[in-house]
């Protein structure tokens, strides 16, 4: 029993040593610098039945210190009052219409969208973002343009936990910056595995050399296949994260939508993960199953300074896990006292997503089937 113990320590130990090297910084937007010209911007709101979730986001353009921009939002086939509450805030609403051979959902509208700019450059948000300050459309932009204003600049959003069950994303939240491989202690040393969706810049030239959304719409991750085909063009696809710049809410309508919601992504997403990140990641998880095993093994040994030990190890990882809970968004203390079941409730929607995308070829989202 003792030898067992000990094994499951060192796992453990192991593992919170991986959490630190995969997840060892976030890189934020840089700070405005000089008064360089900024080019003319459309902003791209894809929608479907979003009537409730837009009012946030126009209100916070609206707010916006750096104005040189038109809203532009595609009413994707809405049943409810989207395009009226659009237009209510001043946005340009188009009644979505079939680009190509595209079929139907985000990445058609967003391609719809592009046809009708006016922008040299293209932003394109998700409905449920909202930017989080006055200078944060300025800060944007300006970060776009120090990469020459080509090829895209995307940001992962801070998650704003509301209700309780949307905490139910924390271990989401957190692979899905690990997993994009520029937040490890390595940093630009691995290739970029995608782009983040809920916001992604990039200038109309490179988009229509590309092809954009329409080159990348077999792909249910739009934002990761988008990428791809930038970076085919030898463009340059840049990573940021949110906090304090954007923000966003997701799967406020209940457990079954944010079930759905990463279901659709996860199994997907993590196959452009690099296989040492990859790595790094699962023996994380590991880590967290050890450290949940420990206290028990450590009653079992009947041996006091075994579970003082133990203790300890689950409290520190309960602590960094917290720690980098709150780089991806407002999760609550929760996280740090119970994030085993968190790590199972992961673990149990990946394997589902994992029979969803390569046994069933397809995922539920939004009432529509979608093809994988």
């Amino acid at each position: 029993m003792e030898t067992l113990y000990l094994m499951v320590q060192i796992l453990s130990l192991l593992g919170l040593l991986c959490g630190v090297l995969m997840f060892w910084s976030t890189r934020k937007p840089p700070a405005k610098e000089g008064n360089q010209p900024l080019p003319a911007l459309s902003i791209i709101i894809p929608a479907r039945n979003e009537a409730l979730r837009l009012p946030p986001l126009l209100k916070s353009l609206q707010a916006q210190s750096w104005k040189r921009f038109e809203i532009i939002v595609v009413d994707d086939g809405s049943s409810d009052h989207t395009a009226e509450v659009a237009s209510s805030y001043g946005a340009k609403v188009l009644k979505c219409k079939q680009v190509g051979k595209m079929s139907p959902g985000k990445s058609n509208a967003c391609a719809y969208g592009a046809q009708s700019a006016k922008g040299e450059w293209l932003l394109f948000f998700d409905a449920d973002v909202q930017l989080a300050a006055e200078n944060s459309l300025e800060r944007i932009v300006n970060s776009f343009s120090k990469q020459e204003g080509k090829g895209i600049l995307s940001i992962q959003p801070y998650h704003r936990i509301v209700k309780r069950y949307e905490n139910l994303s924390v271990i989401f939240n957190i692979i899905v910056l690990t997993g994009m491989n520029v937040f490890t202690v390595w940093k630009e040393k691995f290739a970029t595995a995608g782009s983040f969706g809920p916001c992604i810049l990039c200038d109309k030239e490179s988009y229509i050399a590309t092809g954009g959304h329409e080159a990348a719409e077999e792909s249910i991750m739009d934002d990761f296949a988008l990428s791809d085909v930038f970076i085919a063009k030898d463009l340059p696809v840049t990573n940021y994260a949110g906090k304090g710049i954007i923000n966003m809410r997701m799967y406020e309508e209940g457990p079954k939508q944010l079930m759905e919601g990463w279901t659709k992504n996860l199994a997907t997403a993590s196959q452009s993960t690099h296989k040492f990140v990859m790595l790094l990641i699962q023996l994380w998880i590991l880590g967290v199953i050890m450290a949940a095993l420990s206290p028990l093994l450590a009653f079992l040994t009947e041996s006091s300074v075994a579970l003082f030990c133990s203790i300890v190890v689950y409290l520190l990882y309960g602590g960094h896990l917290y720690f980098l809970a709150r780089r991806a968004g407002n999760f609550h203390f929760i996280v740090f006292l119970i994030y085993p079941f968190f790590i199972l409730f992961f673990t149990a929607v990946f394997l589902y997503s994992l029979y969803c995308t390569h046994v069933l070829h397809s995922v539920m989202w939004r009432g529509r089937k979608i093809k994988v």
